[in-house]
């Protein structure tokens, strides 16, 4: 006999899932008795669910009482661009991955990887967990954004191409490709915002 998931797990995995692929509109209610029904559970542990999502501010209180999909404003976007951008020169830096070639870079191996991946393994190679914990917070909180970047930018993949390339080759310009990489999201935030409300139906309005 199978064992039932857990069903506060079963609630923060979809939850998470759906905050991060922007399923809920920005601004818009979670109807907690909805996300019930649609996963065949209770409130309580939905509720907990969309509390424990607060923490990693993909959800938000909202002032009303119950839960919001949190707005999007392009000062604390460029805010998080830049200190995802700080974590990731951190890393480099501290762990020395500029200095050489780091096992798991080059190869077949790179192939598997996509730049979060790259970016997330040379943050997890500092071997700091406080600033992977950081960097994983704010990296969940831009998720939102990876298909208005698609839209935007027309040439994400040969940017993304550069990047790996740097990664496999541990090369000392890679900081700087880091820095390029995310000034141009920093630079783009309001039309980053105004894509991914395009994507929603929503219409555009100023911040």
């Amino acid at each position: 006999m199978t064992r039932r998931r857990d069903p506060f797990m079963t609630a923060l995995d979809s939850l998470r899932t759906r905050a991060e692929q922007g399923v809920y509109v920005p601004g818009s209610a979670i109807v907690i008795l909805e996300e019930a029904g649609r996963l065949n559970l209770s409130t309580t542990p939905v509720r907990e669910a969309l509390v424990w999502l607060c923490g990693y501010g993909l959800i938000e209180r909202s002032p009303m009482g119950g839960f919001l999909a949190p707005r999007l404003d392009r000062a604390i976007i460029r805010d998080r661009f830049a200190f995802r951008l700080q974590c990731l020169v951190s890393s480099l830096t501290s762990s020395g991955q500029i200095q050489g070639r780091e096992q798991g870079y080059n190869g077949s191996q790179q192939s598997d990887l996509d730049v979060a991946a790259c970016m997330l393994r040379a943050v997890r190679r500092s071997g700091n967990a406080a600033l992977v914990d950081a960097y994983l917070r704010v990296s969940r909180r831009l998720i939102i954004l990876e298909a208005a970047e698609r839209r935007l930018f027309k040439d994400l993949d040969a940017e993304h191409r550069a990047i790996m390339q740097l990664f496999e080759d541990s090369s000392e310009g890679l900081p700087d490709a880091l820095r390029a990489y995310h000034y141009r999201r920093i630079d783009a935030a309001p039309l980053l915002i105004l894509e991914a409300e395009a994507g929603w139906g929503l219409s555009p309005h100023s911040k």
